[in-house]
This record gives C-alpha cells, structure tokens and sequence, in this order.
C-alpha cells in the first residue's frame, strides 16, 4: 500500500515520496515568501518525483504570471504534463482544480481561472497555493474588490500557529490597503511580518500603506534595512523602489539616482515589473525637473523586444514610457495602436477592458511627450477613472495621476490641476512634495482661490 502525503498547511499531496513532499514544502515557503529560491524548489521537487501533477500545473501558472508571450509555449507544456501524470496517477479534487485553473488562464480566461482557485478555498481553506496564486491573478487584473473579498474570507482560516500563517496576513494586508482600508491594513501586514519575517510581501504593503499616508519618514525607517529583503527575488527591487519615492518626497535625487543604479537597475533585466519600477521613477525625476542622463536608453532597448508581447496593458504601458523617454516614439505608438486593436477584438474580456483605458492613456503619453498638454490631458483625464483595470497598485498608477496633473498645469487648466492636487493631498494626510510644490507654482502664477486654499489647509512647509 502506498504511502499518503500531506503538505505544511495538512492537505493531501499526490506526490510518490518523502523528497518530493519535503521539496514541495521548500516551495511552498518559497513562493509565499517570494524568494528568488522558488524555481530551484520547484525543481527539486520534479526531479524527486517527475509525474507529480499538482507542481506542473504551479509551474504553469508562475509561467503565466511573468506575462512573457515567449513563456506561453512552456505554459502549454506544464498543462500536458500534468494532465498526462493525473492519467498515469489519481489525484486529489484540489489539484484537479489547479490544473483546470491553468487551462483557463491559457484560455484567455485569467478571471475564470481566479475563480477556480478560490472555489478550492471552500472545501480546502487552508490551500495557499491556491490562495497565493488567485491573489497574483487578481492583482494583475486590478481585480481589488475581490482579492479582498477572498482574503477576508480565507484569511481567519489561519491561526497563528500555523506554520504559514504570516504570509497569509501579509496577502491580506495588502488587500486592505489597495481598498484604502489604511489602519487594518497597516496593524495586519506589520504583525505578518512579526509572524513570518521572511515576508516581503507583507513589508511591501505596509510600505504602501506609509506612501499613501505621507508618512515619510516611517516609510524610509521600515525599508531600512537590506537584509529583511537578501531572500527576495526581483520584488526586493520593486521594494527599493518604494524606497526611492520615500527618498524623492525628501527632495534627495542623488540619492534616487544612487539606488536607481546600485539596486533598482543593477540587473538589467527586462521582466516587466523590473521595467516598470525604472520607467516610473526616471518620469517622476523628469517631472521634478532632474536630469536623469542617459538611462532611459537602457530601458528602451528592454522595450524594444516588448512591443508586440501583448500580455499585460500595465507592462505594455511601461514598455511605451520607456520608449517615450528614450526619444522613440514610434514604438510608443505600435504599442497604443495595438491596445486600441485589442479594446476591439482581442478574445479575453479582461484585456478588452484593459486595452480600452490603456490606449486612452498610452496616446495621453505620447500627446505629453509631443508636448500638446491639451491633448494629454484630454486623454489622460479620460483615462483616469478606469486604469484599476490595467492591474498593478495604486502606488505604481500614481505615475498617470502625476502626468495628468503636469500636463493639466502646461496646458493653463490651473483651476482644475488646483483642485486634482489638493485632493492628492488631502488622501496623504496633507504631505505630499509632488502636489505642494505644484501648487505654490499655481498660486504663484496667480492660479486662482483653489491653489490657495489648499495650501493653507495643509501643515506641509513647501521648502520641506
């Protein structure tokens, strides 16, 4: 009789050995951890048992959510292969249901596929995997009311004794504060991380919480320290990145540009989320009037190879900043071209919904960089109620709100850059050096009672 297997959380695992269960815990802790470990766990735990189904379907949908159009081949690969190991062996309900969320995302489906993985949670609450991986998916489709429907749902299923208890927090945590629930937000991802030290994720949602509250200072304290994040694959740049806004809101850019170099783009990679985290700080220096030398060059070469990718309009919309920046135009427009294509007939819904405010957007950016204000505000302003759709956070959309107000501000629409700013902030507890700035500008050109008022209803001293 053979033997019957559990993982940390006490679900059944099809796996044919000790190895591969011990493995699968390593990748377990590896994923929720985001550790840049995760792929050679994975790998352990195939090589110590080939026809385990349950990690070719995971395998699968991490493939996925790279958003990499060369990455779709070895998605498809993962899906025959675990399909044919559930052939050659029974396999539990649950991971039947992973496979099936995987054939669903390369169906075009990615919500349907969300949807598959929470239905585990109903029968196998304690399931992180399904859990985690849901959470991913609902991030990139900007899906925020229901990944934190799904965590506040899932999440007292974890007691703190359990082992994975931690992480599951730092998921919620993060759930909260995408729907500005600040306080909860903040108690929950500061105890995961007192859980489970190891929890980037959980670090990096509290460090949202401290960048939508004004809250400087806490916010470079929390990030302090390097080592809480050595484990951490590239989220650990993306986390230095929120360093770096704190830095900015000091008005320090040479030390923006010192962590630009030395850790946001010391690998020069071009995954998505990496590109990102550079074409969005280089426009915020841009924007504060900094010289920013050569480095959108670099970008732009990482673009270059994107432009046709079509997986995510959030990646697509990076790939044409940093184009943008680098003086390439064309790129830019091939880019917004092909998200009005997609908004008309692309066969997922979830990216016809995204294309839709990305091109609005995506054109709103070359009309900036074209230098007609009016048109880029026309379109950015149009944009603006709809980009959740495109995924991402609101931290990282804030780059459309910026370039929104400046391009209200060039055009003379002073009264309504006035009124967008001190709404910006009055959301951050009336600290923000971005919105302070431009409005002494405003109030300086003489821009009207708004510009006014809102600055003498904030305590922030605009020398900061």
């Amino acid at each position: 009789m053979s033997a019957t297997y559990y993982d940390l959380s006490g679900d059944r695992i099809s796996v044919a050995n000790d190895a591969a269960r011990l493995a699968w815990n390593d990748t377990l802790e590896a994923l929720l951890a985001h550790a840049a470990a995760t792929p050679d766990h994975l790998a352990r735990t195939l090589a110590a048992d080939p026809g385990f189904a349950l990690a070719h379907a995971a395998k699968g949908l991490m493939l996925l959510s790279l958003a990499r159009g060369e990455l779709l081949g070895p998605a498809r690969d993962c899906l025959a292969r675990a399909r044919s190991a559930a052939r050659l062996r029974p396999i539990t309900g649950r991971e039947t249901m992973v496979v099936e969320a995987l054939a669903l995302w390369l169906g075009d489906a990615p919500r349907r596929a969300a949807q598959r993985l929470e239905a585990i949670l109903d029968a196998y609450p304690r399931d992180v995997l399904a859990l985690k991986l849901s959470h991913g998916i609902r991030f990139m489709l900007g899906d925020q009311r229901e990944m934190l429907a799904t965590l506040h749902r899932a999440a007292p299923a974890f007691g703190e004794q359990h082992p994975f208890s931690g992480y599951v927090n730092g998921c919620y945590a993060f759930a909260l504060e995408e729907r500005g629930f600040y306080a909860e937000a903040e108690r929950v991802g500061r105890h995961a991380v007192a859980l489970s030290p190891r929890d980037a994720w959980g670090r990096h949602a509290v460090a949202h919480v401290l960048e939508m509250r004004g809250r400087v200072d806490e916010g470079i304290a929390w990030l302090g320290d390097a080592r809480a994040i050595a484990h951490a694959n590239n989220l650990r740049f993306h986390i230095l990145w929120h360093l770096a806004l704190f830095r900015l809101e000091h008005g320090e850019t040479a030390e923006v540009l010192r962590l630009y170099d030395e850790e946001i783009r010391a690998e020069q990679t071009d995954d998505y989320r990496d590109i990102a985290n550079g074409a969005s700080l280089l426009a915020r220096l841009a924007y504060a009037g900094v010289d920013v030398g050569d480095r959108w060059d670099e970008l732009a070469a990482k673009a270059q190879g994107r432009i046709h990718d079509g997986r995510l309009v959030f990646a697509d919309l990076h790939y044409a900043l940093s184009l943008l920046g680098a003086g390439q135009a064309d790129g830019a427009e091939t880019i917004a071209r092909s998200l009005i294509d997609d908004a008309l007939s692309h066969p997922s819904g979830e990216r016809r919904d995204a294309s839709r405010n990305g091109a609005l957007a995506a054109f709103g950016l070359i009309a900036f960089h074209e230098g007609d204000y009016d048109e880029a505000a026309r379109l950015l302003g149009a944009a603006r109620t709809g980009l959740t759709a495109i995924g991402g956070s609101h931290a990282q959309r804030d780059l459309f709100e910026q370039a929104y107000a400046e391009s209200l501000i060039r055009s003379g629409q002073h009264d309504r850059a006035a009124s967008i700013l001190g709404e910006r902030l009055t959301r951050r507890g009336g600290d923000n050096l971005f919105a302070a700035q431009r409005l002494a500008l405003l109030e300086r050109r003489g821009a009207g009672r708004l510009a006014a008022l809102a600055i003498a209803s904030t305590p922030l001293a605009i020398a900061h």
